[in-house]
């Protein structure tokens, strides 16, 4: 390694993206599911690069610049990267989250916890990245290493302490969070997911497992009512905090309150390692947001600010003013009916969606749900299972689309994909209209709808523009905003 490491003497960057190479740059060709870089190796040297890295040389046309042969390009370009960077997440205090579900929203709950107790925060995930001073839209959940390292050396440079980045379970896979220090981490919940990518459930676990490896002796924060996270963190290399809605843990919350409008619990904490500052105690937060998982990814935040030394005066100042995450039940108004929209993919993001629609009074409840594509169809067949099990217990008018009006071609409806969602529902007994178009499936929807009932938009890169839809179909403009008079208690 150290004689590719000398490949960075004098380098000006590194990249694995061909279109980003600048005159002394080094180009690492990655071969990926979709394209194989080696075959845009000729643009890079085009654009300037002085070497090229590959682990597949026989894949590479004849260049005239050093060629680096590795055994694993990935590996190759997350050490390049961080040593090219310094190593800037050893000056950072990084806390990574990962899960099957809760991510964004504990990370974005961390950031402003972070924020409210004086620091000035960084974030990477799926939503954003925050640099410090900076912040734009982001690609990836998890960045490439190149890209990652670059986004933490930014925040070093501009000042920021703490930061909190969504770790994927293709992250860790495809190797991007190699030779990252993380401070701490979070294990939210697991459930199936990504079967395209992991094609296993198995293959999915042993990924999450990864990364507690890579945590080395840092704080592992852990949900130990989820039973998978629970037996994952026998695993962990430091120090174990476990958090708990139900039981005994080093950090619990009771529920106390749960209107549409949000929730008010008690907060109690154990002293954590290292924080002998922070005596054993207990306080009343107030949370924004509705919904019992919500709670859940609150608790998670919480223990991991406790362990970050932030006091829980200003853990629950940042939690009574958190306005939550785009597309992570949203609440708005739209006339005389409520509308509930959220980013469901998985089973246990639907389940939380239905589980929060059990405490809220309505007349009618209409569900418009966008079937997963280009995820697979083993996904989509456990999505449909759990939707239809949810509307023999809660009776709803199901709406399915393949959203083929609102997609582009890596969010495109396979006819499997749409053949094991539709075939789980008929398979099950479920009622349902399939339309193939957004647009059609939302017109549908609204023209069953009156006032008092409850329309839910589900789903993940078909749905992104349910809201947008539905805005102009009703020539209005809808802002999700808190709905008080949703009232508490469930349906009649």
């Amino acid at each position: 390694m150290d004689a590719i490491l000398r490949l960075l003497d004098g380098a000006a960057g590194i990249s694995c993206h061909s279109g980003e190479i600048k005159p002394g740059w080094v180009f690492v060709a990655i071969r990926g599911r979709a394209a194989d870089g080696n075959a845009y190796a000729a643009e890079a040297v085009r654009h300037g690069a002085k070497a090229v890295v590959t682990d597949a040389p026989d894949r590479l046309p004849p260049l005239a610049i050093p060629v680096a042969v590795v055994p694993d390009a990935r590996q190759a370009l997350a050490a390049l990267a961080a040593h090219f960077y310094n190593h800037p997440s050893r000056s950072l205090n990084l806390v990574g989250v990962t899960g099957s579900n809760g991510k964004t929203t504990v990370a974005l709950m961390l950031e402003h916890i972070f924020r409210t107790a004086g620091h000035l925060p960084g974030l990477i995930g799926t939503v954003r990245v925050n640099v410090g001073k900076i912040s734009f839209p982001s690609r990836l959940t998890t960045p490439d290493a190149a890209s990652l390292q670059r986004y933490l050396a930014l925040m070093r440079d501009s000042g920021v302490t703490h930061a909190a980045m969504e770790v994927s379970a293709q992250g860790v896979e495809m190797s991007r969070v190699d030779h990252v220090t993380f401070s701490c981490g979070i294990l939210t919940n697991i459930c199936a997911d990504h079967l395209d990518f992991h094609h296993t459930f198995a293959d999915y676990l042993a990924a999450k497992e990864r990364f507690l490896t890579l945590l080395g002796p840092s704080p592992l924060v852990v949900n130990r009512d989820d039973d998978h996270c629970r037996r994952m963190a026998a695993l962990a290399g430091g120090p174990v905090i476990a958090v708990s809605l139900t039981g005994p843990a080093d950090v619990t919350a009771q529920i106390l309150h749960t209107p549409a409008y949000g929730s008010k619990f008690r907060l109690t904490w154990s002293t954590l390692p290292g924080r002998q500052n922070i005596p054993a105690g207990q306080i009343t937060v107030s949370l924004p947001l509705a919904g019992r998982h919500n709670v859940e990814n609150a608790l998670l935040a919480a223990a991991a600010g406790l362990l970050h030394g932030i006091s829980p005066d200003e853990i629950a100042a940042a939690f009574s003013s958190f306005q939550g995450v785009e597309r992570r039940l949203e609440i708005y108004r739209c006339g005389g009916f409520t509308v509930i929209d959220d980013t469901a993919l998985n089973p246990g993001s639907i389940d939380a969606v239905f589980a929060t629609i059990t405490t809220f009074r309505y007349r009618r409840l209409v569900v418009v749900n966008a079937i997963r594509g280009g995820r697979g169809a083993a996904i989509n067949a456990l999505n449909a299972i759990t939707m239809a099990r949810w509307q023999a217990a809660l009776p709803f008018e199901l709406i399915v689309t393949a959203s083929a009006d609102q997609v582009g071609p890596a969010d495109t409806v396979t006819a499997e994909e749409r053949q094991a969602f539709l075939g789980e529902l008929s398979r099950t007994g479920a009622a349902f209209s399939f339309y193939l178009d957004l647009q059609t499936a939302i017109q549908s929807a609204l023209q069953r709808l009156y006032d008092g009932d409850l329309l839910v938009l589900l789903g993940a890169q078909g749905m992104d523009t349910g809201r947008q839809v539905l805005q102009e179909q009703l020539n209005i403009n809808v802002q999700p905003h808190l709905t008080a008079d949703l009232a508490i208690g469930a349906h009649p």
